[in-house]
């Protein structure tokens, strides 16, 4: 069954709409389904896929087939507002299709096809449809189709793929993980509303054990929660975490009844959803009185991060930017209990998912810096028998020559070091 209501006039019939006139034709959809200003507006869904569109050609590509799930919608969610609903069946999973010339499809479960095409701006399908649609392109195409979300695509439905393109060769390909890299103000906009929002996670978090009454780790996961969604979040990012004393020496672990005691080192890594845009933020604590091998841990992440903060720029590569914080840990004296400083890499990209592919900052990773790229810088150190933290900010490139005299601007605004 295929939508052709939603076809985009850009992309059908060789009719040509300007910005203006693609945001009037879905006003009534955008209305139906309750967007607001704030929301991405279908011109610059348009834009996104004619600068994709326009990338595949120099890449050696007749086309991009882009993989989303529930978890990791990016790869969907850049081009439309659908994105796949949590499940075990096929409606967890979506496939977006855009050939180097012709118009773009979405494939989706035959249970969201109703949705989907409320939702989207451009044709429809069900999975039932993908093959025949494949089989189309590849007799009239032939080359390399590029596959983005390789890592996660499930093999069902990569072998049904495979079998439809025949001659046409499928292949890996990072072209969209570069292009969706660089946010729009749009989106930078959504991103730092997301941040605000897990900065007043933790201000709730704050003013809950001033109190000094006893308080569990869910207690408080629960409580950042409530206070993201009441200042407008669809959604957490993840599920929040808090983790207490020992357990805080735990790289990654959900909050339990344990509760805090005087003396704890806490580690949180609590994230928001705004409008499909995410915050994906860190920070540590230590509460009531501490002894120095904990404090020291506190200004050692901080110390870290806000040295990436003060050297990174547009021009920079990413292996450059990761250098910068894992050597402050390093210098600290934590490279034993510190992931990054062993070379896991100190941040990552961040969007529409809490972890996107690009940019990496890794060793080894050339990608360069550009003006507008967004993504987390950290540091964890985690010390057995001690405790530790993640202090991790949500950042974005900013333009050479800023009059803020920085390369790179924090988008999140919680202070890093915390004594409570």
């Amino acid at each position: 069954m295929a939508a052709t209501a939603t076809t985009n006039g850009a992309h059908a019939n060789g009719i040509h709409l300007n910005g203006t006139d693609i945001d009037a034709k879905f006003a009534e959809q955008n209305e139906m389904n309750g967007f607001s200003p704030e929301n991405i507006p279908p011109s610059e869904f348009h834009e996104r896929i004619q600068k994709v569109q326009a990338a595949l050609e120099p890449a050696n590509l007749v086309g991009l087939l882009a993989f989303g799930d529930c978890w990791r919608g990016a790869n969907i969610c850049y081009f439309t507002h659908f994105r796949p609903l949590d499940g075990v069946s096929d409606i967890a999973n979506s496939l977006f299709f855009l050939p180097a010339n012709g118009p773009p499809a979405l494939f989706v479960s035959i249970q969201c096809l109703s949705y989907a095409q409320t939702i989207s701006t451009f044709p429809v399908y069900t999975f039932n449809d993908l093959a025949s649609h494949l089989q189309k392109f590849s007799a009239s195409n032939s080359g390399k189709l590029g596959l983005a979300g390789a890592d996660y695509i499930p093999a069902d439905l990569l072998d049904r793929v495979k079998a439809a393109l025949g001659s046409v060769e499928l292949v890996e390909t990072s072209v969209l993980a570069e292009i969706k890299a660089v946010k729009s103000e749009r989106e930078i906009a959504l991103i730092r509303k997301a941040s605000l929002l897990a900065d007043a996670a933790m201000a709730a978090i704050r003013d809950t054990l001033a109190d000094g009454k006893p308080h569990t780790e869910r207690e408080l996961a629960l409580i950042a929660d409530q206070a993201m969604l009441a200042g407008g979040a669809e959604r957490t990012a993840y599920d929040s975490m808090v983790q207490a004393g020992p357990r805080s020496a735990f790289n990654l672990a959900r909050p339990t009844d344990r509760v805090l005691q005087p003396g704890n080192l806490v580690m949180t890594d609590i994230g928001a959803r705004y409008r499909g845009y995410v915050a994906d933020g860190g920070r540590g604590f230590t509460y009531g009185p501490a002894s120095e091998d904990k404090i020291a841990i506190v200004k050692a992440a901080a110390r870290a991060v806000e040295a990436g903060l003060a050297e990174g720029k547009a021009g920079m590569t990413c292996a450059e930017l990761n250098a910068v914080i894992q050597r402050s840990i390093v210098k600290s004296g934590y490279e034993e209990f510190s992931s990054e400083a062993r070379g896991h890499g100190t941040g990552h990209g961040t969007g529409m998912d809490p972890e996107e592919e690009q940019p990496w900052i890794g060793p080894g990773n050339q990608t360069v810096l550009r003006e507008g790229m967004v993504f987390t810088l950290k540091a964890t150190i985690t010390v057995p028998g001690v405790g530790g933290l993640r202090t991790e900010r949500i950042v974005r490139v900013l333009p050479e020559g800023h009059e803020s005299g920085r390369g790179i601007e924090a988008l999140d605004q919680f202070p890093m070091e915390l004594y409570w």
